[in-house]
């Protein structure tokens, strides 16, 4: 299995008995960055657990167990193994023992085991990574049946988020292999007649997901995915099972980074996402989750760092900001993005192309499902209109598989047949949508001057549809606080914790019938009562209501508010209208917002926001309000703000 092999001291128990202090890292081997595995002719040593080659000194050995390559093979971080299922370790088979793992000793057993085929075939990266920096030793992994192609192109997906699930409100994170002499399908035409490519499809990807039980509710999940009661793993699937979910069940974008690696970096992923797929992890939702695990692999490749990062906690799209930003004087990291636009996304555009007759002859067919409300159309239309109406209901079959949608689908094939053959809807492009990983980090840091009060506040996490390369018709905040400082009274509060900020604003105008035109919005936390000024007053506030939108970056909505809370009567009612305006890196907002409770009149609160973008993780606000019978804000007050990204 192995040439060569290697070691300057007399039995492997002495190994296990040095201490592993040595330099931090080492080069790799001259002239071997770009080699692909060699496959060499088996040699078998005389003394396989003793080597005597004087090739490659003890001193050496320490310094590849320290090299970060290695460590990040053995998921070994922080002086600690972060693998916690049995046998993944060679010298520390049980779960229980990893916490004295010694990657010096793991590489001693790993160099002993490569005589064993078993072993070998197991480990086809760590194998890899030894024989790339060591000359003489060789491996031969041909006889590894199972092992996947190891040219294969290695791409980070990005899955935008779904706020119909809180646990998915930050995105989603796969990592996708594909031939690397395939040509890229465009996904656009490809949408339209049906789907992907096949061999698209047909690809690998590595999902990082906990293991829930089927039964688990709502509640539990949320508290043991925050503590860490749940263990997670790497799951290999075809895309197009990840494209049912994501796609088509979900409605949610996803954006392709295609990675640019060299062939030995090319090969080491491979073979570590087929290594990754035996490890089993603790998972914590806010943390070690799937942005953390899957941009983990970035690391090895890379001198990357998207685990390093201030605070316990980690969004999906992180993996993507720090991508994004990556500076590398050799070459950069991303060699392409795709977008793959949800089947939702892909109709609604092709739609607003289709000639006006054929538009109102498909909305009369979702309303009535009967195939006579295309009758009016030439030919040439109904067939236009026919193949739209075939893609529609395989998109409401993905939503709702019944048997009268599937009979509704055979009857509009089988009208198909009977009509020409035309081309029209397969040319109607889906315009390019930017990656949300060109906006800002997800947590933010505010601190704004007013003519009343200062303050500072804090967000974890944060989707703000006035930033740039967000969506507007999105808000998303969770876990916020502010603390304030009041000028009059010389004195310092936290004057607003939000626990979760959710709103989607759909587009009530929207043309093609059938789709969602209701708009809702939920907040929850504790802030300053408006009517009596009550320091951290718990509250609940859901509101309806409906929204349009002019074009991509203008909309306005109304909705109709409900709000709990431990004051008087527990309970309020409102209305809300706003307006939001985006150009470029500068947006506005105007909101007003009635607040009732029966005990005090009206409170009324008219709010202008002016932001302007100074970096991609920094803008400044103009924020300037309006107040009438609420407990400190009659009349007009103004502040300054700076919010900074990280």
């Amino acid at each position: 299995m192995y040439t060569g092999v290697i070691v300057a001291v007399h039995t492997l128990a002495a190994h296990a008995a040095m201490p592993s202090e040595a330099p931090r890292q080492i080069s790799d081997a001259a002239g071997t960055k770009n080699a692909p595995v060699v496959m060499h002719e088996r040699i078998v040593p005389e003394a396989p657990t003793v080597y005597t080659s004087p090739s490659v000194h003890e001193q050496q050995l320490h310094s590849l167990a320290t090299h970060p390559q290695w460590q990040h093979l053995l998921f070994y971080k922080n002086n600690k193994a972060e693998v916690i299922s049995d046998n993944f370790y060679l010298t520390q088979p049980k779960a229980q023992s990893t916490k004295s793992l010694r990657p010096y000793d793991e590489l001693v057993a790993t160099l002993q085991a490569a005589n064993d085929k078993a072993t070998l075939c197991r480990y086809p990266a760590r194998y890899l990574w030894l024989s790339h920096q060591l000359p003489d030793f060789q491996v031969d992994l041909a006889a590894c049946s199972d092992l996947p192609n190891a040219n294969q192109q290695v791409s980070l997906m990005l899955v935008s988020s779904y706020l119909k699930n809180p646990a998915s409100s930050f995105g989603h994170v796969l990592v996708k292999t594909r031939d690397a002499k395939a040509p890229f399908s465009d996904s656009h035409q490809a949408a339209v007649q049906g789907g992907l490519s096949s061999e698209d499809l047909l690809n690998d990807t590595y999902n990082f997901g906990a293991r829930i039980p089927s039964n688990e509710n709502g509640v539990m999940y949320a508290l043991k995915g925050l503590f860490g009661f749940y263990d997670a793993g790497f799951s290999k699937t075809e895309f197009f099972k990840q494209d049912a979910v994501y796609s088509k069940n979900e409605q949610r974008d996803m954006w392709e980074y295609v990675l640019n690696l060299d062939t030995f970096h090319t090969q080491l992923l491979n073979y570590h996402l087929y290594e990754a797929q035996q490890a089993r992890f603790d998972y914590y939702f806010i943390k070690q989750n799937c942005g953390y695990r899957s941009g983990e692999i970035l690391e090895l490749v890379s001198d990357i760092k998207t685990t390093e990062r201030l605070g316990a906690w980690y969004a999906p799209d992180y993996v993507f900001d720090q991508l994004v930003e990556y500076q590398n004087s050799d070459e950069p990291l991303i060699a392409a993005v795709r977008y793959l636009p949800s089947e939702q996304t892909q109709l609604r555009a092709t739609f607003v192309q289709l000639p006006k007759k054929v538009q109102t002859a498909i909305n009369a067919f979702i309303d009535s499902e009967d195939i006579s409300a295309l009758a009016a159309l030439s030919e040439k239309e109904q067939a236009l209109a026919t193949d739209f109406l075939i893609l529609h209901r395989n998109y409401k079959i993905s939503q709702d598989d019944t048997s009268e949608h599937r009979a509704i689908k055979k009857a509009l094939l089988s009208q198909r047949f009977l009509l020409p053959a035309d081309n029209t809807l397969a040319t109607l492009p889906v315009p390019d949508k930017p990656s949300p990983a060109l906006s800002n980090k997800t947590t933010q840091t505010k601190v704004s001057i007013g003519s009343n009060d200062a303050k500072l506040g804090v967000s974890l996490f944060v989707k703000d549809p006035l930033n740039t390369y967000t969506d507007i018709d999105k808000r998303f905040e969770a876990i916020q606080l502010t603390l304030g400082y009041d000028y009059d009274d010389n004195d310092v509060a936290v004057t607003d914790f939000v626990f979760l900020d959710m709103q989607q604003i759909e587009d009530v105008a929207q043309p093609l019938h059938g789709e969602p035109k209701l708009s809702w919005q939920l907040k929850t936390g504790a802030r300053e009562d408006i009517f009596t000024g009550a320091h951290h007053s718990p509250y609940a506030t859901a509101g309806i209501g409906a929204g349009i939108k002019f074009d991509d970056d203008m909309l306005g909505y109304g909705m109709l508010n409900t709000a709990v809370h431990d004051q008087e009567l527990h309970a309020d009612v409102g209305l809300e209208l706003g307006l939001r305006v985006k150009a470029q890196d500068r947006a506005a907002e105007l909101s007003y917002q009635l607040t009732k409770r029966a005990s005090h009149p009206a409170a009324q609160l008219t709010t202008l926001t002016l932001r302007q973008q100074l970096s991609k993780n920094n803008d400044a606000r103009l924020i300037m309000t309006h107040g009438e019978d609420t407990y400190d804000s009659d009349g007009v007050s103004a502040s300054a703000a700076w919010h900074h990204y990280w």
